[in-house]
């Protein structure tokens, strides 16, 4: 309910938001539909009620997508996808995440040029970190923007399916914020 695999609609450029373990492939990431609670995305990003420092799990964070999608070719993001992001925003407010790092990570499709997705999927990560930042008064110290370009689709039967222009999130444990 609420979870789509793949992405419908050919006009607007869909972007994942995922928390994604660093060893994990991008295809298994359950994308939602509607925002799901904030409590809910902690839990998903660092286990059952948000595992304790000495938890050994810890080192292997949870995942989770999102459909945000931005304005064809741009880094703006559609109004209509913004209670999503703010999911999101609500989750890094939470008292045991405040201290977190996350990165967020732009991915491209394989259309266009290698160097043109690559700065794409930078500029995309970065507007998401702006959102972020202006909206939830989140500290920029504790979003890291890195560009993968169309290095790891989603999608690799299709690298040029919509699904693979996405943003992921993931937790980042060995760096807290003081």
């Amino acid at each position: 309910m609420g979870i789509v695999k793949r992405l419908v609609h050919p006009i607007w450029l869909s972007i994942l938001l995922g928390m994604a373990a660093a060893v994990a492939s991008a295809a298994d990431v359950t994308i939602f539909t509607r925002p799901p609670a904030p409590d809910k995305l902690a839990e998903i990003l660092l286990g059952p009620k948000y595992r304790s420092v000495g938890d050994a799990s810890a080192d292997a964070p949870g995942r989770f997508g999102m459909m945000i999608n931005f304005e064809y070719d741009s880094v703006k993001i559609v109004p209509r996808t913004l209670p999503l992001l703010d999911s999101v925003g609500e989750m890094l407010l939470l008292e045991e995440v405040s201290k977190k790092v996350l990165v967020i990570e732009g991915h491209a499709d394989a259309s266009g040029p290698e160097a043109y997705n690559q700065s794409l999927s930078e500029r995309r990560a970065e507007a998401i970190k702006r959102y972020l930042v202006a909206t939830f008064d989140v500290s920029p110290k504790r979003l890291l923007v890195l560009g993968a370009g169309e290095s790891d689709p989603h999608d690799r039967h299709d690298p040029y399916h919509a699904v693979n222009r996405r943003v992921v999130f993931r937790s980042s444990q060995s760096i807290v914020i003081d």
